[in-house]
């Protein structure tokens, strides 16, 4: 439901008084308390509404047109940072594939939960969709503060702190800082002004990559948007280990923030995780599983969707004699016990955790064959296993038995080696 407000002038009655001598008395000030005329409050004047909608639909030509002057006209001079960060986000959005560029008047119900600031602020969606990357265009709710008067509107702020944390928006690269953009065989790179030096060589991995990944995983489209830049804010709120430990997310982007239309699936790598030809590749090759499986793991426990993707990443560089003998050293003398399902996969020992599955999909596979684990995943997806004991009771009655044993019969398979 969209709510509309109007704001109406507050009359202060006061009662009538006895007049004597034949002569009024002076009249009384209003309440100390009170102004002396009613105001709108902050960012509600509702007198600026259709030249505030009148600026937004010069702004929505502006990016049809591809008319960055009409564009930049539209803020107020005074407000230069974002001046600034508008004109960097222009030059941005110009190097990318944009398409469906929109701008429209938002659920007006959100104005209710944040606080007001400027002459007026109304909630504008924006939508744009990459092409050839996005399946649905994407939108995002911005909250536009105006100030001026009836006859001209100007900009002066399109973002709100409250409005980003009520819809949980992360910025893409082109949000918060410059961008260079390398696009190669169905791969967009976005990289900024610190990691442009090796966008080339990483674009050129990234490639190398998904090619070696495609004939190990169920079909996909083979086109992803990867970002390398060295603002690792949104990574680090994405994952579920600190960052310092994150070498990269893979994360799907809604069509809407809070719905369920997935546009695409894309991932980010964190900067310095990605020297070393060796363990680059690994790096790029376990987030592209991610993004080539897209929504098909929802509802596998962690250790099912973390162990296949490390184990085609491996198994697309090493034999499965190397993988075994690697594993084997690098879980040593740890004895079996069954597998982490939710966020516990990523704290405490995670490195051991993501060997320990990686092993048991490679033992799974080596002796029940690769579907194996896409009808675990497909069980996992239909059916749901919300606690660890309903994962429990899925392997079971898909494998005939328990991780713990699996985690058994894995360990003296790579210690047989």
């Amino acid at each position: 439901m969209r709510a509309s407000r109007a704001w109406f002038a507050c009359l202060l009655l006061l009662p009538t008084v006895a007049c004597q001598g034949g002569t009024p008395p002076p009249a009384e000030p209003s309440h100390p308390g009170l102004p002396a005329r009613s105001a709108p409050p902050a960012g509600m004047d509702e007198s600026l509404r259709d030249a505030a909608l009148e600026l937004v639909e010069t702004r929505e030509q502006a990016l049809v047109d591809g008319d960055r002057d009409a564009f930049l006209a539209t803020i107020d001079p005074s407000a230069e940072e974002f001046a600034r960060t508008q004109a960097r986000w222009w030059d941005n959005v110009a190097r990318l594939p944009a398409t469906e560029m929109a701008l429209a008047l938002g659920d007006e119900g959100v104005m209710t939960r944040v606080h007001g600031e400027g002459d007026l602020q109304l909630p504008i969606d924006f939508t744009m969709r990459l092409d050839g990357y996005d399946e649905h265009a994407v939108t995002q709710p911005l909250i536009y503060t105006f100030v001026g008067d009836e006859d001209e509107v100007l900009l002066t702020s399109d973002r709100n702190l409250q409005n980003d944390a009520l819809t949980g928006w992360l910025p893409a690269p082109w949000d918060v800082t410059s961008i260079t953009v390398e696009e190669s065989d169905g791969v967009l790179g976005v990289f900024d002004d610190e990691t442009k030096d090796q966008a080339a060589e990483l674009q050129d991995a990234i490639v190398a990559a998904r090619d070696a990944i495609e004939p190990l995983v169920p079909p996909w489209s083979g086109r992803v948007v990867a970002y390398d830049i060295s603002d690792v804010d949104a990574i680090d709120k994405m994952s579920s280990m600190s960052i310092d430990r994150t070498a990269g997310i893979a994360f799907p982007v809604m069509a809407r923030l809070g719905g369920k239309k997935v546009a695409a699936h894309r991932f980010a790598v964190n900067p310095v995780h990605t020297d070393g030809e060796e363990w680059r590749g690994i790096l790029l090759r376990h987030e592209l599983v991610h993004v080539a499986l897209g929504s098909s793991d929802n509802g596998s426990p962690r250790w099912l969707s973390e162990g296949v993707a490390d184990y085609v990443a491996y198994s697309a560089a090493y034999d499965v004699d190397q993988r075994r003998r690697g594993l084997a050293q690098q879980l040593g003398s740890m004895a079996p016990r069954s597998l982490p399902t939710g966020r516990d996969f990523y704290q405490g020992r995670s490195r051991l955790n993501y060997a320990l599955a990686h092993l048991a999909c490679a033992y799974l596979t080596s002796t029940r064959g690769d579907d194996v684990l896409w009808d675990l995943m497909g069980s996992f997806r239909r059916r749901g296993a919300p606690f660890p004991a309903d994962v429990e009771a899925r392997v079971r009655a898909e494998l005939g038995m328990s991780t713990k044993e699996i985690v058994a019969d894995a360990l003296a398979w790579a210690r047989s080696a």
